[in-house]
């Protein structure tokens, strides 16, 4: 009996210890032995694994609860609350309060379009406008702020949806000429725009208009318009200098000479005012054209000439020039104002004053002129004839001005016109010579 109990005894034992490992507990000896477990360690562990698996799960019935509410209770209160904002703006509608109604409508309801006619009803035009132009009806928001009073707003939406004329259309009915121009003016429609200009009493921008639109001679008298009761003093002399350039330009003269006397008055070291009273003093003294020609001046004056037709007046020119070396002529005395075509496009030398326009950069330095000075003259008018002008001279080469003109034909401007003379050609044989080759191989 004794032997079956310690039998048991041994068997219940060694039971014990084959649940030992499962359990990771150590034996006596082995590593980890020596430490005490800890219950507070065990009680961590059990804390954190609460952590990780509850947490989430709470997470997630809250999330549950919360989705059936919304789509039980909570839609039903939803639903409950705009029946009861439509029922308040309805109410407001029937008794007339419609500016309340449409507050309701936009605010609460979010139905933009009926407080916007709401808005409109109740004569709160501004608000009704702003609500329009969100939803997309410019042509209404545009109404509304003309019903209200406030032509710019009414004017901006049509420069927002590109209606330009009709932009300028608000605004002329607003009396804001300005305004209006430039909206015709980006509408392409100059030759209104000119006339609001002209009206507004903005002569200089109506000038600019002109001459785009080729109207030279209109644009010059526009431009003279805008100098009108102005004195030519110090703030504008640049303005009437340019005033004086444009009207020699067309011929007009005694005009002209007015002008800069008028700026010599407030500044008789003003730029070449001096030498241009000269010039065009003494034009009345010049040498007439014979009867049957024509002054290259003239030709000028209507603009740019055609680079054939300029290059065949010029080389006429440069020939002419040989024909009077041999005959005696001076250098120094070349300019468009002294050179007279006729029908053929022959071509007689003139006599009369030459202005520094026409002077080699040497000769203005008081050294004597030679071939080399007449060549640069040549070049200075071929540029004229080309671009229709001496704007850029010396800065600006020719193909920028004028398109059509061909390279090789610029790069002979260029090298009769170098502020150098060695630079420049050294004879007219060397010009013809260029004249052949670079048009032939270009």
């Amino acid at each position: 009996m004794a032997d079956t109990i310690e039998d048991g005894v041994f068997r219940s034992r060694m039971n014990v210890i084959d649940l030992i490992p499962r359990f990771s507990i150590p034996f006596a000896g082995e590593p980890g032995m020596n430490v005490p477990s800890s219950g507070g360690d065990a009680k961590t562990g059990l804390m954190w694994l609460f952590f990780v698996v509850a947490v989430p799960v709470i997470i997630l019935l809250f999330l549950l609860l919360r989705l059936i509410y919304k789509n039980t209770i909570g839609k039903k209160m939803e639903t409950t609350l705009l029946e009861d904002y439509t029922k308040e703006a309805e109410d407001y509608e029937k008794k007339g309060k419609f500016v309340s109604a449409a507050d309701v409508y936009a605010n609460k309801l979010k139905d933009l379009k009926k407080a916007a006619a709401l808005y409109e009803k109740g004569g709160a035009h501004r608000k009704a406008a702003f609500l329009y132009e969100s939803l997309g009806i410019p042509q209404k928001a545009k109404e509304m702020y003309e019903k209200q009073g406030d032509m710019q707003s009414s004017a901006e939406v049509s420069v927002g949806e590109g209606e330009y004329e009709e932009a300028a259309k608000v605004y002329d009915k607003a009396g804001k000429k300005i305004d209006s121009a430039m909206m015709l003016e980006r509408a392409g429609r100059n030759l209104a725009a000119i006339r609001a200009y002209r009206e507004a009493g903005e002569y200089r921008r109506a000038s600019v208009l002109l001459e785009k639109e080729g109207m030279g001679k209109e644009a010059i008298e526009m431009f003279g318009l805008s100098l009108a009761g102005k004195a030519g003093g110090a703030l504008n002399i640049g303005d009437y200098y340019t005033y004086a350039r444009k009207l020699e330009g067309i011929g007009q003269t005694e005009k002209a000479l007015g002008v800069l006397k008028e700026i010599d008055r407030a500044d008789p070291s003003y730029k070449d005012v001096r030498e241009k009273i000269h010039l065009l003093s003494a034009s009345a003294q010049e040498e007439e054209a014979p009867e049957g020609t024509t002054k290259l001046r003239s030709f000028i004056r209507s603009g740019r000439i055609e680079p054939k037709h300029s290059l065949k007046l010029w080389v006429q020119i440069l020939r002419k020039l040989q024909e009077a070396y041999k005959s005696g002529r001076g250098f120094g005395l070349l300019s468009p104002d002294n050179v007279a075509i006729d029908p053929q496009n022959n071509i007689s030398f003139l006599s009369g004053f030459v202005s520094s326009g026409y002077r080699a950069p040497e000769v203005s330095k008081g050294e004597q002129p030679d071939v080399r000075a007449d060549i640069y003259v040549s070049g200075v008018m071929l540029y004229e004839m080309l671009t229709g002008g001496l704007e850029g001279l010396g800065s600006t080469r020719v193909v920028d001005i004028a398109d059509d003109v061909p390279d090789w034909l610029d790069e002979i401007v260029i090298k009769c016109i170098r502020k150098v003379r060695e630079d420049r050609y050294q004879s007219l044989e060397e010009i013809f010579i260029d004249l052949k080759n670079l048009s032939k191989s270009k």
